[in-house]
């Protein structure tokens, strides 16, 4: 979720890999004068250096990032395995230790020097599967605990905006366009689905949130994309 604006470094994030996060640029201009994301740069700054502190006082430099994606997509599908069974509050628990290890894979790997392509490739992927277990587990909560309506169909939508805003990057990004920010990147929706988990009442009202701001935020990117592809059409 770094804002990789021409003119500056870009700086590896928790995939690993800066050519993950920043490709060859087509609009002319600053890429980042759109609406900020929730988390700032500077904020996810600190809680990087935080991250490889820790990787460093606990040794775990000895271990391999891949290794630390794997077992927090495990741990992922345990929380989403404890959210379909009602457990709502355990499977926040277990999703906040899932996000530690999302932040632990990116730190090992900037400590340890080994800032790989495939492991960024593995990052991405496995965090739509997190994403995607964490939401059918919350779907099949509704689905089979009580006559709800309206949350299975909120899910569906938080589902939806979240995998288009990791999509519409991934897909401007390859087409050479600059593609981040936005409201609801993956750590804003995981501090708010944890929120949401660990106190029960106010999971609907998240679920609101998640359905509408993911949605608005591909949108975003969609519109921030287009202002970049008129700017390219007009220098050519």
């Amino acid at each position: 979720m770094e804002c990789c604006c021409p003119g500056t470094t870009p700086r590896p994030g928790p995939g690993r890999s800066s050519a993950s996060r920043c490709t060859p640029r087509r609009a002319p201009g600053r890429a980042c004068t759109w609406w900020p994301p929730v988390f700032t740069t500077r904020f996810q700054d600190w809680v990087r250096a935080g991250a490889r502190r820790f990787v460093r006082g606990l040794g775990l430099d000895r271990v391999s990032p891949n290794v630390i994606t794997v077992m927090g997509l495990v741990i992922n599908a345990i929380s989403g395995v404890l959210i379909a069974s009602g457990a709502l509050i355990a499977g926040g628990i277990v999703l906040l230790l899932a996000s530690v290890f999302d932040v632990l894979d990116g730190a090992v790997a900037r400590v340890t020097g080994k800032v790989y392509r495939y492991g960024a490739f593995l990052d991405s992927t496995t965090d739509r599967y997190a994403e995607g277990f964490t939401y059918m587990g919350l779907l099949w909560y509704y689905l089979f605990n009580g006559h709800h309506t309206v949350e299975p169909m909120l899910v569906i939508a938080a589902l939806t905006g979240s995998l288009l805003v990791s999509y519409v990057r991934a897909r401007a990004q390859s087409l050479g366009f600059v593609c981040d920010g936005g409201l609801l990147a993956r750590p804003e929706r995981v501090v708010f689905t944890v929120l949401g988990l660990l106190v029960p009442p106010l999971l609907l009202p998240i679920l609101w949130i998640l359905a509408v701001l993911t949605n608005i935020t591909a949108v975003q990117r969609i519109w921030f994309v287009w202002r970049q592809s008129r700017q390219t059409a007009a220098v050519d």
